[in-house]
């Protein structure tokens, strides 16, 4: 893990020395984007769908946990007590200066939102909660 750390740091660092924009690495199952202002947009987000759960949803009980897809800031949430529907979007969360909404993996009611707006949020940490529409 930690010469991961340091080949990542290495990588970052060549990137800041060089003229390069941008910097794109991939091998195997691992692939990393870097870019400076002014380089080229993601190649890994250009197919990517919107809105989109990139984890799955758990149930529990009566209520679908809706996880947290990414290591992202929050930047909104519907209110406790929004109905809404299977595909809708429920959060907004930025991720590298980019906003990526996520969608409602069931259709009912939000009954619990686990952060703020403006929170750090982990991968995998739940976000909200959704009972199932009766």
């Amino acid at each position: 893990m930690i010469a991961a750390v340091d080949d990542a740091r290495a990588l970052l660092d060549t990137l800041l020395t060089s003229g390069w924009q941008q910097l794109h690495v991939a091998s195997g199952d691992t692939e990393i984007f870097l870019a400076r202002d002014g380089g080229a947009a993601n190649p890994m987000r250009a197919a990517a769908p919107a809105p989109i759960v990139a984890t799955p949803a758990i149930q529990v009980g009566p209520e679908t946990i809706v996880p947290v897809p990414y290591v992202a800031t929050l930047e909104r949430a519907l209110a406790v007590g929004t109905q809404v529907t299977a595909g809708q979007a429920v959060a907004t969360v930025r991720v590298l200066d980019e906003q990526e909404d996520i969608a409602a993996p069931i259709s009912g009611t939000i009954v619990r939102v686990d952060a703020q707006p403006g929170s750090l949020l982990e991968y995998g940490a739940t976000l909200l909660s959704i009972a199932a529409a009766a």
